[in-house]
């Protein structure tokens, strides 16, 4: 990673990615795209999009999204064979490192079986899907894109959503965050993400909730409730954004759709909230 020995002191690691529309973050499946993704989401205030929402392995889906919307870092391991399709000059396209060992390892933790397929978009039948990748990237798409970048898995660790290795030994294949835990600091303001740790500073407790589904929980402040409640199954997101800006006024608009995007996509990755075809937001949580 070129900009590595600077960034990796800062305290946003990935912010100097904020100039592209689009990041597409790539590799061999169990590389860490996933947690790259939302580390770099996280620092540059870019929506997060999960493979998930590409249906997988679908181009269609991709272009479609990246036409349609800006300011967004893309979850697309298994679309790794194409990337280099998309080298613009708005979009930046990163690569993850990690040894191919590691890479192995992970796989056949979560029971991966689909190196047949990855094999197959690369005209082979056998041999390993992430030395072919890595070999592909090498040899044939980084120097076709405009702005190519490579991160190495271990740097990862110096960003704060990162969780060690002994504490995601039970984590499921899309899993990037530990359990929840609540340590109370002062008496009044906003919770303040830091790997699975969600820190009360000064807030009022008795005035937060805190939401639950599927092994997850979130802690949300004022402004998180006050978003939480509009995903009621009536609101779409320009409603919710359009409440935001009446509600709080005294703010830029760019910064409420910067907060906005990360805070839904955090929710929405996680399982907490849902979107349908219309775009209306609901809760996945009975509280």
């Amino acid at each position: 990673m070129g900009h590595n020995g600077a960034i990796a002191t800062c305290v946003k690691m990935f912010e100097w990615l904020s100039r592209f529309d689009t990041i597409l973050v790539t590799g061999p499946q169990r590389s860490g795209s996933r947690i790259c993704a939302k580390m770099i989401a996280h620092d540059t205030g870019h929506e997060y999009i999960d493979e998930d929402d590409l249906e997988m392995e679908s181009l269609y889906r991709l272009c479609s999204i990246m036409g349609e919307r800006r300011n967004i870092v893309v979850q697309c391991p298994v679309l790794c064979r194409y990337v280099h399709m998309f080298g613009t000059d708005e979009v930046a396209v990163v690569l993850m490192r990690r040894k191919v060992e590691d890479i192995i390892a992970s796989q056949q933790r979560i029971s991966w079986t689909w190196e047949w397929l990855e094999l197959a978009r690369y005209d082979r039948v056998d041999g390993i899907i992430a030395e072919i990748k890595y070999q592909f990237w090498e040899q044939y798409q980084k120097k076709r894109i405009k702005h190519a970048f490579e991160i190495e898995y271990d740097s990862l660790a110096a960003h704060p959503l990162w969780v060690k290795k002994d504490k995601r030994q039970n984590f499921n294949a899309r899993q990037t965050a530990g359990s929840i835990q609540l340590l109370p600091i002062g008496p009044n303001a906003r919770c303040i993400p830091y790997s699975s740790v969600y820190y009360l500073d000064e807030l009022d407790q008795d005035s937060a909730i805190l939401v639950k589904t599927q092994g997850n929980a979130r802690l949300l402040n004022d402004t998180g409730r006050f978003i939480w409640n509009l995903c009621d199954g009536t609101h779409t997101y320009q409603d919710i954004l359009r409440s935001l800006c009446v509600e709080y006024i005294d703010m830029k608009e760019d910064t409420l759709v910067s907060d906005l995007n990360t805070f839904l996509s955090d929710l929405i990755t996680n399982g907490f909230l849902r979107k349908n075809e219309s775009g209306i937001l609901s809760t996945n949580v009975k509280n």
